[in-house]
């Protein structure tokens, strides 16, 4: 999971030199983003089916082989054209890792799928903070294309990593019964994730340049604060993954998740009037809420949902997911790119944040009504079928 977008969030943690260099408007810095992401889910739904039936060595070697592509096309790209390209090519190496999440669901006892789930999803956020960490740092000292170049590196190694994964091709699940969890509603979850990923990838993408352009951090320190966001989503995606796996979707959960997000960029739009220090507060919080709703949402459904019905349901919430992902970063560079300033433009994911608890709070308020049509309803299970997933 976290080779793969390491491409966008280098370019993402050094972003004012890129823009610098290539003269890009604030409306093609967001379109990579966009393609990225719209990339992806092409991707999703052409070999969905294929890398399910291949081997995790097979995948992981292919996820590499894209990203260290995407992160060398990004060094050598001397226009826009090239840096398109990129985007184009990491966004299907994040696809790749799709599957995964179902060949988790049909493997993995009960009781570690969300543990699991929350391992995997922070794999994401491990390469924001990576990124954020060692791209500044490295552009500051070399330029941009040698920590472009960094990526590839790191790319290269997982490559060598993946080739000591067993070359297992996946057995497939035993039978297709339910899992143990609470009725779900799929187009809940997959409207709550939409919202919720518009606000995040907006965030994700602007926080560094707005912290260089508007409060005047240097690169390496405004990169800094994608390194808060990844470290303190690392976290998040495991506690919040596990705890969902352990006890359930909790009522409160979604609308927590959405106010807290909103919250957070509520700090970072803050932070013009009242000093630098609040975007530090603004990334952890954001990070926290809006970096956990994945893993939540993903568990949700893993818990929930019949085998045979799962990779339907989780396509369903990758699909709003990367929808949410290409728009939001694209309308964000728009707003910008027709002279409205950072602290307009930054109601655009908080109000996608305040949508997303909004859908929490229905869903809420449904909840205590009683189970809703479009749920899908568990089946008991005994612990033998539970261990013939395993």
């Amino acid at each position: 999971m976290g080779v793969g977008p390491l491409m966008l969030y280098t370019l993402t943690a050094v972003s004012p030199l890129v823009i610098d260099e290539l003269g890009l408007s604030d409306v093609q810095y967001g379109a990579i983003s966009t393609i990225t992401f719209a990339s992806a889910a092409v991707g999703a739904y052409c070999l969905g089916g294929p890398s399910n039936r291949l081997s995790a060595r097979r995948v992981m070697l292919g996820i590499a082989f894209g990203a260290g592509v995407g992160s060398v096309l990004l060094a050598v790209a001397q226009n826009y054209l090239i840096v398109i390209v990129a985007a184009v090519v990491s966004g299907i190496a994040q696809s790749l890792s799709n599957p995964a999440t179902n060949r988790v669901a049909a493997t993995a006892p009960a009781r570690r799928r969300g543990a699991l789930i929350g391992w995997k999803q922070s794999g994401v956020q491990l390469a924001q903070l990576v990124a954020g960490l060692v791209a500044p740092a490295v552009a500051v000292a070399a330029g941009w294309r040698w920590a472009a170049a960094s990526g590839a590196m790191i790319a290269l190694l997982a490559g060598v990593t993946a080739i000591l994964v067993p070359n297992r091709t996946p057995s497939k699940t035993a039978d297709p019964a339910a899992r143990d969890g609470e009725h779900v509603s799929v187009a809940t979850l997959t409207v709550f994730t939409f919202f919720m990923s518009f606000g995040l990838m907006t965030t994700n993408a602007y926080l560094p340049l707005f912290a260089h352009r508007e409060l005047g951090f240097s690169v390496t320190v405004a990169g800094l604060t994608a390194a808060v966001v990844g470290t303190v989503g690392v976290a998040s995606r495991i506690v919040a993954a596990r705890d969902s796996g352990r006890g359930g979707l909790r009522r409160l959960t979604l609308f927590v998740l959405g106010g807290g997000a909103a919250l957070g960029v509520g700090f970072v739009m803050a932070a013009q009037a009242a000093g630098g220090w609040l975007v530090w507060v603004g990334a952890a919080v954001f990070g926290v809420a809006a970096l956990a709703s994945n893993a939540v949402t993903m568990v949700a459904l893993v818990r929930s949902v019949p085998g045979d019905r799962l990779s339907a349901a989780t396509g369903s919430l990758v699909t709003g997911m990367y929808i949410g992902f290409a728009t939001g970063p694209l309308v964000f560079g728009f707003v910008l790119n027709h002279g409205a300033r950072f602290g307009l433009a930054w109601l655009l994911p908080l109000g996608s944040f305040l949508i997303a608890a909004l859908v929490g709070l229905i869903r809420t308020r449904a909840r205590a009504a009683g189970p809703r049509r479009d749920s899908i309803a568990p089946r008991r299970t005994t612990e033998r079928n539970l261990h013939a997933h395993s």
